[in-house]
């Protein structure tokens, strides 16, 4: 019989992540792009930034992609774009919105490792963003309280696991990171034919 799976440790999410006043200031200036690893917590951040729910366009969601394609994007003045990327013209596609609408629209955009990548990919978007990165939750972020160290350590820093006040669920949720990272990520970048050897590398 299955053990119930009882929390461990109380634990609280921060206010609002580290990150959120800088990005709010550069949103002033030009496109935000925040990267960072899977499951971190970008598109969470940005969409407590968000005026509407309707200002997030998710490339991966049909209705979205085909808004984005066809240029039939929200009314209001913020475009939170995630995933978009994956889009071949990525790039072009928001020089053209931040040349024309840069001035009246704040433009974010949230995406996976990839996009860390790809931004390299070609000086089409120079001078016109600035590029953050948000890390997995820390002691100080956190508040620093006496227990906050024990129970990273034990939960590990990612938001869900450690969320989830469950050693159990945190073990089962990090095997489960760790395969979509390889099989998601990875081999989405390089071609990897030894995945055992790979896996066996990411082991703590």
């Amino acid at each position: 019989m299955t053990e119930p799976d009882i929390p461990a440790f109380a634990v609280a999410p921060p206010t609002r992540r580290y990150l959120c006043p800088t990005v709010q200031a550069d949103l002033a200036r030009k496109m935000v792009f925040i990267g960072g690893p899977r499951q971190v917590g970008k598109t969470s951040l940005a969409r407590s930034l968000l005026p509407r729910p309707d200002c997030e366009l998710n490339y991966d969601i049909a209705a979205h992609r085909q808004a984005i394609l066809k240029h039939e994007l929200p009314a209001g003045d913020f475009w939170f774009f995630d995933e978009v990327h994956k889009f071949r013209g990525w790039r072009n596609f928001l020089k053209g919105l931040f040349d024309e609408h840069g001035k009246e629209k704040r433009i974010l955009v949230t995406g996976s490792a990839r996009l860390d990548l790809y931004r390299h990919g070609g000086d089409s978007l120079q001078g016109r963003y600035f590029h953050l990165r948000l890390h997995p939750f820390s002691v100080a972020e956190l508040g620093g309280h006496a227990d906050t160290l024990p129970a990273l350590l034990a939960l590990g820093s990612f938001p869900e696991p450690f969320l989830s006040g469950s050693k159990r669920f945190a073990r089962r949720w990090t095997l489960g990171y760790r395969e979509r990272l390889i099989r998601e990520e990875i081999i989405s970048l390089e071609s990897i034919s030894d995945l055992g050897r790979v896996s066996g590398s990411l082991r703590p």
